[in-house]
């Protein structure tokens, strides 16, 4: 025992124990850390052999980016469009053309009977013919009244005639002269109202305003009919497309269609007067007709983000109808792109947007691209190529910076 009364066989168990538990954690210390050594430089030397091993990669060229259709969603419409209204009132005495009627410019479609707008003409040109007499008479008292002032005029000269006689003359004068030109604002009146009842008097005879066709008819003889009141003769007439009430007529002209597009902002820059495009009709097996933008709004829609532009289709033959669905499709001339690749060839990964081009010494770089149009099979590329490169067509996850391959022409056209 020592002097604490403590065994030294104690004391040497514990100092073995504690030597034997710093050799098992020594142990397993290097049993853990020799294989991920082992493990690391294996990795290492498998990415430099991948690196140092020719892969074979099919590679394409990019093309230059063509033009793209784009076809949307139209009615037709005519040309020119007009509701005749009627501009007088009365009863329909004749009606002369009916629905599908060609017309000219000026034909009699119908007229209108209204007595007592004739009568009114003829009151009012008795108004006018007597105001003209009036007004004759006050010019002939006008010239009295001239000539008795020039005479008091010469007398008082001489002092041979009161002044109160001469001032009173040049009164009467001056106020001859006022009757005269309220005589005269009589007439013009007077004349005024002939000129508008006789213009009533012709609204009884409706004409057409240009040539084309009655698509319309509301009325037939015997119709009340109101001044610029609408007509809703659903007995006689079909029903528009709104069921509003509409007026006497509705004249079209179809040899020439228009339809209205809305074109979508990220097309909107390329589509001008002048574009040509092609429609068809939907449900008809017929040759798609040629036609070209004749105008748009030079203003997109905030609410839709869209062009509306107006497209003019020829149709002389009337083979076409106004109100038909049809379809426009657009030849769209790039919008700041350069060139066009397979969908395939870019890569969408955390490290952005990119294709993978093989450059000097067969060597891989990954090259950013900004995108265009994507059109499925193909995509547009904006930013970021040449038109030189040689990209890879389709790959893989397993290719790396710097790899070193074997580039492969691919037999398919990188295109869409």
């Amino acid at each position: 025992m020592d002097v604490n009364g403590v065994p030294r066989s104690r004391t040497r168990t514990m100092i073995a124990i504690g030597i034997g538990i710093l050799s098992l954690f020594l142990i397993l210390l290097v049993a853990g850390t020799v294989p991920r050594l082992r493990n690391n430089r294996g990795l290492a030397v498998a990415a430099k052999n991948a690196q140092n091993t020719t892969t074979a990669v099919y590679v394409i060229r990019p093309e230059p980016a063509a033009e793209g259709g784009l076809s949307l969603a139209a009615t037709t419409q005519a040309i020119q469009d007009t509701i005749i209204y009627a501009r007088t009132s009365g009863y329909v005495g004749k009606r002369y053309v009916d629905i599908g009627d060609n017309v000219k410019a000026g034909q009699l479609l119908a007229e209108i009977e209204s007595p007592e707008i004739v009568q009114q003409l003829s009151q009012a040109r008795a108004d006018l013919l007597q105001s003209e007499k009036n007004l004759d008479l006050q010019k002939a008292t006008l010239d009295l009244a001239r000539i008795t002032m020039e005479r008091y005029l010469a007398a008082d000269a001489e002092q041979a005639v009161a002044r109160l006689l001469v001032d009173q003359s040049v009164s009467a004068y001056r106020t001859g002269q006022a009757s005269v030109a309220a005589a005269e604002a009589s007439v013009e009146s007077f004349r005024a109202n002939v000129r508008r009842l006789q213009d009533l008097v012709s609204f009884q005879r409706v004409v057409a305003p240009f040539d084309g066709t009655v698509i319309q008819r509301n009325i037939d003889a015997g119709a009340l009919i109101t001044a610029g009141s609408p007509i809703n003769n659903t007995a006689v007439a079909p029903s528009t497309t709104t069921g509003a009430a509409n007026g006497l007529f509705e004249v079209a002209r179809i040899d020439v269609l228009r339809v209205f597009v809305n074109v979508p902002q990220a097309v909107s820059p390329n589509v001008k007067a002048g574009l040509p495009v092609e429609v068809t009709v939907r449900g008809q097996l017929m040759q798609p007709v040629t036609g070209k933008v004749t105008r748009t709004a030079v203003a997109l829609d905030p609410g839709t983000r869209t062009l509306l532009t107006q497209v003019d289709i020829p149709n002389r033959s009337h083979l076409m109808l106004p109100g038909m669905f049809v379809y426009v499709a657009f030849k769209i001339a790039p919008s700041g792109t350069r060139w066009r690749v397979p969908a395939t060839a870019v890569v969408f990964n955390a490290q952005g947007t990119r294709v993978v081009i093989v450059g000097e010494g067969n060597k891989l770089h990954f090259q950013d691209v900004e995108l265009g149009r994507d059109f499925g099979v193909s995509i547009d590329i904006q930013a970021g190529l040449n038109g030189n490169e040689t990209i890879v067509k389709q790959p893989a996850v397993s290719l790396q910076e710097g790899q070193l391959v074997k580039p492969v022409e691919s037999k398919t056209p990188s295109g869409g």
